[in-house]
């Protein structure tokens, strides 16, 4: 509750009752429940407690402030064609990522007129040390991102605040116990600031510890849900780390990057959207049925990743100005607009293999496409349909 800080707390085994003596600002108070829930954040009163904390093997790190002012990036170019691309003229309404090699930089305008800067690095290639203050950042951006730079320098007054974060990825042995306690949020585990999968694993584990709560109330032994749910929870975790880990340093590559931005989202929108979309996650004999289809997109997402990663060591060159548009591929609109549908248990099996299909069109289209830059990124194709990747607009 708002206000209220805890204590300490004793975790009730085989039936036992949970105790947590807490202070606010009425006094102390100690409460007993048959649940004990940690959301709690970075403090990890649980994770902690039981030493959960594993490492996950993603270094990275992060700074972000926010300055009471408007960052306008489009009076950053008076290139009258990068200009007039967007209308109206208002790229600053919109959350805008700057991309370098191991780095990525946000601007986020804010409800109240403020604007969030962020700063997120592979720990290896960019030490937080080079911009654990104001001042390090800022000369950190005017070396990498200069137009970045020279307009946050300019409203160096309106500073609000400045945080970092080391080592901010973390993952951790137990989420759910059958002594019936649960962990979710960065209390439990945290991925990585791109793309924002935070709010989607929050909503994952709170959809299973929502599940374990109704199987308890209902009299059954929570002991096979909380493992099996665990397990899915950790499966989705590791598919969805490997979109971050080891990934940083080709965020610089202008041709590997799109395609892996195309990639991650087809992946993400295809299967783990679907499951969720549709209220699947508890649906254990769904997800039993479907086992070896899940198998093969994780096997195919992390065979692409390599892919990524082999494609940028082999052409990590400079690339040509010009704009890629995703809204000019429409099966990846459709594959967005296919969220809102409402499937049957028949339908939702089809829809998952359809896109078990789709996707390794999209992978035969990505490694021809990357095997055209280098031969030796040649592999054998599945032969589905491969569906058109981005025109470029000059």
């Amino acid at each position: 509750r708002d206000g209220a800080t805890v204590k300490r707390f004793n975790v009730g085994e085989h039936g036992a009752a949970h105790e947590v003596h807490y202070v606010d600002a009425d006094g102390e108070h100690h409460v007993t429940a048959r649940w004990l829930l940690d959301a709690s954040g970075r403090a990890a009163l649980l994770r902690r407690r039981f030493e959960l904390t594993v490492d996950n093997g993603h270094r990275a790190n992060a700074v972000w402030f926010r300055m009471d002012a408007k960052l306008d990036i489009g009076r950053w170019s008076d290139d009258a064609d990068w200009r007039g691309r967007v209308s109206p003229p208002e790229r600053w309404r919109s959350t805008n990522h700057l991309m370098g090699p191991g780095y990525w930089a946000w601007l986020i305008p804010l409800g109240s007129g403020a604007h969030s800067v962020g700063i997120v690095t592979d720990a290896a290639m960019h030490p937080l040390e080079g911009m654990r203050d104001f001042e390090l950042a800022l000369k950190w951006l005017h070396t990498r991102q200069p137009a970045m730079g020279r307009a946050i320098a300019a409203e160096r007054d309106s500073l609000l605040d400045f945080r970092f974060l080391r080592d901010y990825s973390h993952s951790s042995r137990q989420l759910f116990s059958a002594d019936r306690w649960a962990l979710t949020g960065e209390a439990g585990s945290f991925l990585d600031p791109f793309y924002s999968p935070g709010s989607d694993f929050i909503a994952i584990a709170n959809t299973y510890i929502v599940a374990l709560v109704g199987h308890d109330r209902a009299g059954r032994n929570i002991a096979p849900y909380a493992h099996f749910y665990e397990k899915l929870f950790f499966s989705f975790y590791e598919g969805t780390l490997s979109l971050f880990r080891g990934q940083y340093p080709l965020f610089g590559n202008a041709q590997v990057l799109p395609a892996k931005v195309i990639w991650d989202y087809a992946y993400y929108w295809g299967v783990l959207c679907q499951l969720m979309f549709q209220r699947r996650l508890t649906d254990l004999h769904l997800l039993g049925e479907m086992r070896p289809e899940l198998e093969r997109a994780q096997a195919l997402n992390a065979h692409m990743q390599q892919l990524f990663r082999h494609w940028h060591a082999a052409n990590a060159g400079r690339s040509r100005r010009e704009m890629l548009d995703q809204c000019t591929l429409a099966w990846f609109s459709e594959l967005n607009r296919g969220l809102h549908d409402v499937l049957d248990d028949a339908g939702i099996r089809a829809r998952l293999r359809d896109h078990l299909r789709m996707l390794e069109g999209v992978a035969d289209a990505i490694t021809l496409q990357a095997a055209a830059t280098d031969a030796r990124l040649r592999a054998p194709l599945s032969g589905q349909p491969r569906p058109a990747l981005f025109r470029a607009m000059p």
